[in-house]
C-alpha cells in the first residue's frame, strides 16, 4: 500500500507484471519508484476503483504501450464521455463482476454503487485476505461530507454487510495513512446506523403539520424549517454519543450526515 498520508493506492506483484489499483495525482510521481524498490516487474495492469479524478487523475503519467486498464463498463462509458486527458481510457471493461488471474494472483472485482453514480468496485484478493474499497470508510474517522457524498444512501447502508461478508484481514480505504481492518468497517457501520436510527426517530416524533403551519404562506420555507430542525436535533443527539468517541471528524461532518440521512428518510426510506 502506498500513501502520502491522505491518498492511498495499492500494487501487487504477480510474476507476470505489477497490478496497480488507482493512480491518485498526489501519489503518482512516487509509484514507479516504489514499485522498483520491491520488484523488477513493470506495471502492466491498472485497475480503476471508480471514476473520480482525485483517485485516477494521475493515470496519464503512467501511460505506456501495452498498459492494460480495467474498469467496470459504466465507469468506462463515463470516462469516454469526459475524455479529459488526465484519466486514461480503459482498455478492458466488464459488467458487474470479474474474477481474473494474473500470474500467481487471483483478483475479484465486484460492482457496487455506495459512492459514485457511475459505480464503485469492491476489490478482493481472496488468498491474501486483502480488500480495497475506496471512499467507503476512512480508518479513525467518520465518513467525509454527506457520508462521503454518496449518491445512493440505500445502497450505501446495505454495502456494509456486503463488504463484511468477504474474508479479509487488511482493508485499503483509499484515504489516510493507515491500513484499516474489519473492526474499522464494523465501527463505521455502527456510526452510520446510529445516524439513521436517530434521524428516523426524531423525524417520526415531529408534528410535521404543525411545523409546516409556521410557514403556511410559503411551503418551501416550511420544508426548509423542517429539515433544519430535524437536522439540528439529530446532530446534537448523535454528537452526545460520538463526539468523544473512537473516531475523529464528528465535529466536522455529523451535521452533514444527519441532513443527508434526513433527505433519505423523508423521501426514499
Amino acid at each position: 500500500m502506498l500513501t502520502n498520508g491522505n491518498y492511498q493506492s495499492l500494487f501487487v506483484t504477480t510474476g507476470e507484471g505489477v497490478v496497480l489499483i488507482d493512480a491518485p495525482e498526489p501519489l503518482v510521481k512516487f509509484i514507479e519508484a516504489a514499485v522498483a524498490d520491491v520488484t523488477d516487474e513493470q506495471i502492466s495492469t491498472l485497475i480503476y476503483s471508480h471514476g473520480h479524478s482525485d483517485h485516477i487523475g494521475g493515470s496519464h503519467l503512467l501511460a505506456r504501450p501495452g498498459l492494460e486498464i480495467i474498469a467496470e463498463e459504466r465507469v468506462a462509458k463515463f470516462l469516454n464521455q469526459k475524455h479529459d486527458g488526465r484519466r486514461l481510457i480503459p482498455t478492458r471493461t466488464f459488467n458487474e463482476e470479474l474474477v481474473f488471474k494474473k500470474g500467481e494472483k487471483t483478483i475479484s472485482l465486484k460492482r457496487d454503487e455506495f459512492h459514485s453514480p457511475e459505480g464503485d468496485l469492491v476489490i478482493h484478493f481472496p488468498k491474501e485476505k486483502v480488500m480495497m474499497v475506496v471512499d467507503f470508510i476512512a480508518p479513525g474517522w467518520v465518513p467525509l461530507l454527506d457520508f462521503d457524498i454518496t449518491g445512493n444512501m440505500f445502497v450505501y447502508l446495505g454495502a456494509f454487510d456486503r463488504i463484511l461478508s468477504y474474508d479479509f484481514d487488511a482493508f485499503i480505504s483509499g484515504h489516510t495513512a493507515d491500513i484499516a481492518h474489519r473492526k474499522d468497517v464494523e465501527l463505521t457501520k455502527k456510526y452510520a446506523f446510529d445516524v439513521y436510527e436517530t434521524v428516523k426517530r426524531i423525524h417520526s416524533q415531529i408534528n410535521v403539520a404543525e411545523l409546516l403551519a409556521k410557514e403556511r404562506d410559503n411551503e418551501q420555507a416550511g420544508i426548509k424549517l423542517l429539515i433544519e430542525e430535524v437536522t439540528a436535533a439529530a446532530t446534537a443527539d448523535v454528537k452526545s454519543r460520538w463526539l468523544t468517541g473512537p473516531m475523529k471528524g464528528v465535529d466536522l461532518w455529523t451535521e452533514s450526515h444527519c441532513r443527508a440521512m434526513l433527505l433519505y428518510v423523508r423521501w426514499s426510506d
